[in-house]
């Protein structure tokens, strides 16, 4: 008889004990085993209102602007409220931090010394240990239906420079070593050692492949609670070499505009836009990653102005070019190849885009507001039950109305929902959303926040979609540990 199989649970009898488990504990239940987790999924225990199923709002990063802010739906009777403003975390409105990633509900808050991770949701957060990563962009990873642990890796901006070699140093130390031991020979010093041209040390960098062959990238994980290096090896060659990626430039070239160097987490990888026109793909399960080509150049890519998202069918990759072309290609990973697909391209027609953010801005001022932008009634919110950003049912109009012309500077990408083919867009300071198998627009409302000051320099630096998650437990910690770094 089989030992195991007389003293298994039948599944009902599985189910009524998991079901009561807490929310994070039942969550984590689902890594047992596959069979614990196929009983966890087909009854549903864990409530669909518990994980991330609803687009809430957008948090926004402003240049030289204190403190990020919340473009979302007011809460209606049904569902409880999100802080948006932050405002359990000590000193949260005194300095000059900012939402650095978002993953599945979770926030990444802070600068190049200090992170925090927050739940706004349950208005948790705890503090990592201190990190001198100015010179890295985090990424945060979280997947509250595999485990109710997060991990935040830290990518270099550019590979460093390899440390120059003098020569001259060199021989001078084995010249002091012989004579010590009264070995030098008169014929040795025939000729001076000559240090060979600088170009030459940096001709050996830009020669270098880049990303290397095994990547070393600082880990935090909640597990440990501890930073650690931890390496990815390369599938397949490198792409690039270092004089590609110095081509590419580190920052947009325009003043205005989010950044280009996001990154998504999507079914168990995490896709990094790095610099050189590629896109890194790193298995979290078993230390692997690969190398993807974006759709454009490098020198493509220094007018398209990229970016890297998740929506409905995953990862997805867009670009804006001369101002109002739209480009949006999806990530077929079916094949066992990676390749990418034009899906939609979009000239927009500027004259039917004015007219629907006149019209709207004149008539109600968009069906979203910027919380704790006490901006007195500017903007006018439309109270509906359901509070999930279901961008199909209000302030919608045909986008090629036109009949309307306005001054506005070039679209910017604020993001893509993420489960829906619909991209959010910035026009001087007003939001938008386009749904790109309908062709519509509709009208989200002003991210200006009130007290900003007036400036050419003004702009949306970064954009982070928020869909709001119940589980994940994070350990609050004393203010007086909390940063005002």
């Amino acid at each position: 008889m089989d030992l195991k199989a007389e003293m298994a649970l039948p599944d009902d009898a599985l189910a009524n004990v998991l079901r009561r488990l807490a929310p994070r504990c039942l969550a984590a239940s689902r890594s047992v085993c596959k069979a614990w987790r196929s009983i966890v999924d087909a009854r549903q225990l864990l409530l669909a209102h518990l994980l991330p199923h609803s687009l809430r709002g957008i948090f926004i990063n402003y240049i030289d602007y204190r403190r990020p802010h919340l473009l979302a739906r007011p809460p209606s009777k049904t569902y409880p409220a999100v802080d948006g403003n932050l405002e359990f975390l000590p000193y949260y409105t005194q300095g000059f931090n900012s939402i650095l990633d978002h993953c599945n509900g979770l926030l990444l808050y802070g600068n190049g010394w200090m992170y925090c991770v927050v739940n706004p949701a349950t208005r948790q957060w705890e503090r990592l240990p201190r990190m001198d990563a100015h010179d890295y962009v985090p990424y945060l990873v979280f997947d509250p239906a595999v485990s109710c642990h997060y991990e935040v890796l830290l990518f270099h901006c550019e590979p460093e420079k390899p440390k120059k070699f003098d020569l001259i140093e060199f021989f001078s130390l084995l010249d002091d070593v012989s004579i010590v031991e009264g070995t030098v020979e008169d014929e040795s010093q025939d000729e001076p050692v000559k240090r060979p041209p600088e170009q030459s040390i940096e001709d050996l960098h830009s020669l270098m492949e880049w990303p290397p062959w095994q990547w070393t990238i600082p880990v935090f994980s909640s597990i440990t609670c501890q930073w650690q290096e931890r390496s990815f090896v390369r599938q397949g060659e490198a792409v690039r070499s270092m004089t590609d990626v110095q081509l590419d430039t580190v920052q947009p070239t325009v003043l205005r505009g989010a950044r280009w160097r996001y990154g998504l987490y999507w079914r168990g990888a995490l896709y990094v836009h790095c610099r050189g026109a590629f896109v890194t793909r790193l298995s979290l399960s078993d230390g692997k990653y690969q190398v993807i080509n974006t759709p454009v150049d490098v020198e493509e890519s220094k007018q398209a102005r990229p970016y890297l998202g998740k929506s409905e069918r995953g990862v997805y990759f867009a670009t804006i070019q001369d101002e109002y072309k739209l480009r949006f290609w999806n990530l077929n990973e079916s094949s066992g190849h990676l390749d990418w697909v034009l899906k939609h391209n979009i000239q927009l027609d500027v004259s039917g885009l004015c007219a629907a953010m006149h019209f709207y801005h004149h008539e109600n001022n968009g069906p979203r507001i910027l919380e704790g932008d006490n901006d007195g009634g500017n903007n006018i919110a439309l109270l509906e039950e359901d509070t999930e950003w279901n961008s199909d049912d209000d302030n919608i109009m045909n986008f090629n109305q036109g009949g309307f012309e306005d001054h506005y500077s070039c679209v910017s990408f604020l993001g893509f929902h993420p489960y829906k083919e619909v991209v959010f867009l910035e026009l001087s300071f007003r939001g938008v959303a386009y749904h790109l198998n309908s062709s519509k627009v509709q009208y989200l409302g002003k991210l200006r926040p009130k007290d900003y000051y007036q400036a050419y320099t003004n702009g949306i630096y970064e954009s982070f979609m928020y869909t709001p998650c119940m589980v994940g437990e994070l350990s609050e910690i004393p203010p007086y540990n909390v940063c005002q770094d």
